[in-house]
């Protein structure tokens, strides 16, 4: 149970660091989301969590906070395995 706990709590924070990039993005004049990257969601969830992800991470859930903002992802590449 804590384990499932502990993997919901991750989950929502990677979420919410991937949101809180493409949503700059949004609101900035100078960039869009097109030129988010993942690694900027590497650094907003080490910055802000203190937690390490690599970049295949950080892009699935960079992906996903795109999608569920109502933008394309495809103009990313797909993360190779």
């Amino acid at each position: 149970m804590i384990k499932s706990l502990m993997a919901r709590q991750r989950h929502h924070r990677l979420m919410n660091a991937a949101e809180r990039v493409v949503r700059d993005a949004e609101l900035s004049l100078t960039s869009s989301t097109d030129q988010v990257t993942p690694t900027q969601v590497v650094w907003l969830a080490f910055a802000r969590y203190r937690m390490r992800i690599d970049e295949a991470e950080a892009a699935d859930y960079l992906a996903a906070a795109l999608v569920a903002r109502g933008h394309g992802t495809c103009h990313r590449p797909a993360a190779s395995a």
